[in-house]
């Protein structure tokens, strides 16, 4: 006879990082809660985000449930909660990025791993467990775009984020070296239904959310280069409708979504040689994204594989064309100790984001990430930077160090200084304020006051790790932190509609 339990799904998060706020909402809690079965033999299901919510070991029982999705940068903290919630009793499963490359390790710390996505498998796994027949290993493989699982969000305390997030297509046809997306997701884009992407927008506007994130590893994956080439007719097609969708799914966002929504997203610069597709994010109140813009050299797009980016002058022609032609405020991404970088490269990189009419940037350091071309050939001895230890799981190590390789050119001390000058050159007031000047946001007050709030916050809480790393930063000032949190929040959300439903996800 099959048993009831409680289920609670957990984000890890270190507790002397927490503040009771977050930048924006986790995406695989809500879609795994969704995937959970009402009723039946789950008596309860608890989602929690440990960035902004202690978990309730009090609560567990034994033979209850305990999913944790973990990827590297909080894999050790997943790996705490699991064993406490292991020594109350309950059966704990791993899931996400760093579980699906290493599922063995995180089988040492649990009792099952679900690899690859987990939304169609996660049944089998909460009957099995039922049944008391729970398989060590679960492969979710990667799910079709019609068969995404929209977020449960009623289960989420949604008054603690900034923005919310929604996905619209997984996987990204690129193969930088440093990136695991493309390993985890694959190259071949699957693009979720238009329709679930605007009732989940809705409902989301109606939870009180004005920005909302599209969380996609790229959300341009159909690019005219790929629509001309010529070596594959077939992939050409397939480019084409792709494109054809992604330009549907803009133009009913701009009709179809209240006016005062706006979203922001991740892509990459080839949309700026895509006139028509800019104009169409425009007019879908797109208003930023994130942009990988990683080096500002030749020399680093060759070194890792981003020979799509520009450089040199090309590069802020074509973040100027992105500005005018679709999405005023850019958020990009730089990589400092990339094995061409020197002290000149890092001290023009500063400069370049100051100058180059982007909104907001992240200075990170070169990290070698599991599953990536980068882990493998340094790992491997291949690479020219050099690994301190080779073998050295620097994940499991609380206080591992943030440069983990010899420079051949640069100190660790270098790449780390040049770090920590880029964040605090880019964030100063002075340049918060010309950059806000340029954007025309010194004459309206409000809005001028919540880009203070969320530059001196990214500042504050970002500047180890950068935005990826939300739930595994160290060293923020936790007051400093909370009060430009509860401060962001009154400026940028609105009260949740009084007919939002209390039991529905979307």
């Amino acid at each position: 006879m099959a048993r009831s339990f409680n289920v609670f799904l957990a984000n890890p998060a270190p507790a002397a990082e927490r503040i009771g706020f977050s930048f924006i909402t986790p995406r695989a809690l809500p879609v795994l809660a969704a995937a959970t079965p009402k009723g039946g033999v789950v008596e309860r299901l608890r989602v929690v985000d440990q960035a902004v919510d202690e978990f309730p070991f009090d609560d567990v029982r034994r033979g209850d449930l305990v999913g944790i999705s973990i990827h590297t940068f909080n894999a050790i903290h997943g790996y705490a909660l699991g064993r406490e919630a292991s020594r109350r009793g309950a059966t704990v499963v791993f899931g996400g990025p760093h579980s699906s490359i290493f599922p063995e390790e995180a089988l040492r710390h649990g009792d099952a791993v679900v690899t690859g996505d987990g939304e169609i498998v996660w049944k089998d796994l909460l009957a099995d467990h039922a049944d008391g027949r729970l398989r060590q290993t679960y492969s979710g493989g990667r799910v079709s775009g019609e068969s995404f699982t929209p977020a449960r969000w009623d289960v989420m305390p949604l008054d603690r984020y900034l923005i919310a997030s929604i996905q619209t297509v997984r996987g990204c046809p690129k193969s930088c070296s440093f990136c695991s997306v493309w390993v985890q997701d694959g190259r071949v884009p699957r693009v979720r239904a238009t329709d679930a992407i605007l009732a989940e927008a809705q409902y989301l506007y109606r939870a009180g959310f004005r920005l909302v994130m599209f969380a996609d590893d790229n959300f341009y994956p159909y690019t005219l280069e790929d629509i001309a080439q010529t070596r594959s007719p077939e992939l050409s097609q397939r480019a084409r409708l792709g494109r054809d969708e992604r330009l549907t799914l803009l133009r009913r966002l701009a009709t179809e979504v209240p006016r005062d929504m706006h979203f922001c997203t991740q892509i990459t610069m080839e949309v700026a040689e895509d006139p028509e597709f800019l104009e169409a994010m425009k007019q879908a109140r797109i208003a930023g994204a994130l942009i990988g813009i990683e080096t500002i050299t030749q020399e680093g797009l060759q070194a890792t594989r981003k020979l799509f980016n520009a450089s040199g002058a090309a590069l802020g022609q074509k973040l100027e064309i992105i500005r005018q032609k679709g999405f005023p405020y850019i958020l990009g991404s730089f990589i400092f100790g990339i094995e061409s970088d020197t002290k000149e490269t890092l001290d023009e990189t500063i400069r370049f984001s100051r100058d180059c009419g982007i909104a907001l940037a992240q200075f990170i350091p070169m990290t070698p990430l599991p599953g990536t071309v980068d882990f493998h050939q340094m790992r491997k001895g291949k690479n020219a930077l050099k690994l301190l230890k080779p073998d050295y799981d620097y994940w499991l190590d609380p206080e591992h160090p943030r440069v983990l390789y010899q420079h051949p050119r640069l100190a660790a001390e270098q790449i780390l200084n040049g770090i920590e000058r880029a964040w605090k050159d880019f964030y100063s007031i002075r340049s918060i304020v010309k950059r806000a000047q340029r954007f025309g946001l010194m004459a309206q007050p409000r809005k001028f006051l919540a880009y203070l709030v969320v530059c001196r916050g990214l500042l504050t809480r970002y500047k180890r790790y950068g935005l990826s790393a939300d739930s595994a930063v160290r060293g923020t000032n936790r007051r400093l932190a909370t009060l430009l949190g509860r401060l962001a929040l009154a400026l940028m959300k609105r009260k949740p509609t009084p007919a939002l439903a209390s039991g529905g996800g979307v």
